[in-house]
């Protein structure tokens, strides 16, 4: 479960809140979607949940946990954050590489992490990928390589930062059904109406860095007035 307490965050570590006074709360297994127009607050609140982004005011909770620099650690094994740009989550040489650099980090064997790895390679249907470099993949490859890589670290958590950018209609497709098959927690980031719909069952609507609304999704995308005035239509 996540839980914000009137939650305010800074996106570029100054005083100027991109998220306010945020009072949100996600519950287990839920498929939460964060739906916002550009600059709504979605990636600082993803960031801030764990610790990536600061905290101005209020607090924010992950399974239990406050985010706070204590618990940190245990916060980034519990809560997988894949990022909007995959390029920043694919380093290393290989996406086997790449996947098992999780799963190392969070104390496994090399080859503990590397069997790990291709485990989940072949669960994604992507092992012809393990020994190419990210800079060669398409979009839609690096998108479910770097989903790949947190989900081989068995997070409770997913938090998916505009994971269908750059996907063409096929690649959304596939993105969806794999989403659709994890029973994790959820928070999908996205402005992508359509996509949203097909991964959660919940959304929250974001405007100006506070929260316009909550809800089931069908009811929230069948309101033609908050669309419009959230810049989501």
């Amino acid at each position: 479960m996540i839980e914000t307490f009137s939650l305010s965050a800074s996106r570029d570590g100054g005083k100027t809140p991109a998220v306010s006074s945020l009072c949100l709360r996600v519950e287990s297994g839920e498929s939460c979607a964060l739906l916002g127009a550009n600059g709504a607050g979605k990636s600082t609140l993803m960031l801030s949940l764990v610790g990536l982004a600061p905290i101005l005011s209020g607090r924010a909770e992950v399974c239990g946990l406050e985010v706070a620099k204590k618990n940190l650690r245990r916060i980034r094994a519990l809560a997988g954050l894949v990022f909007q740009n995959s390029d920043d989550q694919l380093f290393c040489q290989t996406i086997l590489e790449d996947v098992a650099f999780g799963v190392e980090n969070l104390g496994f064997s090399r080859g503990e992490s590397l069997e790990t790895a291709r485990e989940w390679l072949e669960k994604f249907s992507i092992s012809n990928l393990a020994d190419r470099p990210p800079h060669g993949l398409s979009e839609g490859e690096k998108k479910r390589a770097a989903i790949c890589g947190v989900a081989a670290m068995r997070p409770e958590i997913m938090l998916l930062d505009e994971p269908s950018a750059q996907l063409d209609p096929r690649g959304k497709r596939e993105l969806a059904e794999l989403l659709n098959s994890f029973p994790q927690t959820k928070i999908i980031s996205t402005h992508d109406m359509d996509f949203a719909r097909s991964v959660c069952k919940t959304a929250a609507v974001l405007d100006g860095g506070r929260l316009a609304a909550r809800g089931e999704i069908g009811e929230i995308l069948a309101d033609a007035d908050l669309l419009s005035r959230c810049r989501l239509a």
